[in-house]
């Protein structure tokens, strides 16, 4: 096997080693087809693929050569990407089991994302279905099985030995779910809050499904979609990817195990900030006041209010209608007017705001420290101003810094920033 091909973001590569026509097939079923924009493949009249990146990041491994779409900005992908709120932006391909190396935290992101997918299943409703049982009865339920009943009661009192369809959330969809949760626990090497949250998914799905040890990759195989269970499918695939038995035994092994993925580093940066944000707010004592509105929608901006803002980061004071701080995550390797435009916008929905902030990535080369003051209303009245500030979070220290140690890291530069920005200092 050659060494891996690095196509970074926005790049473009050509590659030699392709198997014409399969993994072009491959590529266009498995990614292009579900993330069209995430990269771009050209080919040449002797089959060498031109490959060009977007804001994705990732490991395709193919016959003969594996793709690593990487970051632009360095950083432990695998760190953030456990805090990945939604899959929308993640294609994976649970099909093809490799080793990754780098990845040794691989098993909390797919707990992460598994846990996504369970926990809106769970809040829209467990699926139910009638499940066929047989069932020695007090009283008569269904069919009247005769031969049973007369092998199993002609010597009983009364009874009834029946066959019915029960309506019941015990089905083989929820019992792969919870067979999963069960298998990936232990699976968790660093987060220890992800598998505190696990766990209690676990217990609420034991209340209404069975532990079922026997449910295998097969019963995933075995399931027919339609749109009464459809919304099951990508837990069934993280499912069936955590039966794996070659899966399973790496954990045991050491062995960093993962699947060909790629990830929109757009969204991972987002996500990730605002969960650290949140933490930081949540448990440090210095901010006892404040509390975090994510995504909070404002119609405040036009008098006739059909336009809505949606903040990444809105920090507001407890019991008050003040919201000092507002903290748009921006994964760019530059600053545009267009994020200005966006977030003053933001801070003029918002009648009390502040302060608002731009914050993105650190990039050595690029110093985005900035600070500007924006006037509300045209009489440019001092009083009335709104700050806007540039700032920048290091998202990389060293090559074997542990995934407690960077995380650790990022919340001590997350709250000298709030501290800073709310004049708590």
């Amino acid at each position: 096997m050659n060494n891996p091909i690095e196509i970074r973001e926005y790049k473009k590569v050509v590659i030699n080693q392709f198997n014409y026509p399969v993994d072009d097939v491959y590529l266009n079923e498995t990614f292009l087809s579900k993330q069209p924009k995430s990269f771009e493949i050209n080919w040449s009249h002797e089959h060498k693929a031109n490959i060009e990146n977007t804001s994705y990041a990732g490991i395709i491994q193919l016959r003969d050569v594996r793709i690593h779409f990487s970051t632009k900005v360095k950083t432990n992908l695998f760190y953030m990407m456990c805090f990945l709120k939604s899959e929308k932006n993640f294609v994976f391909d649970p099909n093809r089991i490799i080793e990754i190396e780098e990845g040794g935290n691989f098993f909390d992101v797919l707990g992460r994302l598994f846990f996504n997918e369970v926990q809106e299943i769970i809040d829209h409703g467990l699926l139910k279905k009638y499940v066929k049982r047989e069932e020695n009865l007090k009283y008569l339920k269904g069919k009247l099985l005769l031969q049973q009943q007369i092998n199993q009661n002609i010597l009983l009192k009364p009874k009834f030995y029946c066959r019915y369809h029960d309506l019941t959330c015990d089905n083989v969809e929820n019992q792969i779910l919870l067979r999963a949760i069960n298998l990936l626990i232990p699976m968790i090497r660093f987060n220890e809050e992800l598998k505190y949250e696990l766990l209690r998914l676990e217990n609420y799905l034991k209340e209404e499904v069975s532990l079922n040890l026997g449910i295998t990759q097969r019963d995933c195989e075995s399931i027919q979609y339609d749109r009464v269970n459809q919304h099951y499918k990508t837990s069934i695939d993280f499912s069936r990817l955590i039966f794996e038995e070659n899966f399973i035994r790496s954990v045991n092994k050491g062995v960093s195990k993962g699947f060909n993925f790629i990830v929109n580093m757009w969204q991972v940066y987002e996500d990730f900030v605002t969960e650290m944000i949140e933490e930081v707010i949540r448990e440090d004592p210095s901010f006892s006041e404040y509390v975090v509105v994510t995504q909070g929608q404002f119609k405040t901006l036009v008098k006739e209010k059909n336009i809505i803002t949606k903040p990444d980061i809105v920090i507001k004071k407890k019991n008050t209608d003040e919201y000092p701080l507002i903290i748009d995550a921006k994964y760019k390797g530059y600053e545009a007017n267009a994020d200005f435009y966006q977030v003053i916008a933001y801070s003029l929905a918002i009648p009390t705001s502040k302060k608002c902030c731009l914050l993105y990535p650190k990039d050595p080369e690029q110093d985005k420290h900035k600070e500007f003051t924006v006037y509300r209303d045209v009489l440019r009245d001092e009083q009335k101003v709104i700050k806007l500030y540039t700032e920048t979070i290091c998202l990389f220290d060293q090559t074997d810094e542990d995934f407690k140690h960077f995380i650790i890291r990022i919340k001590k530069q997350i709250k000298e920033l709030l501290v800073d920005l709310l004049d708590l200092g």
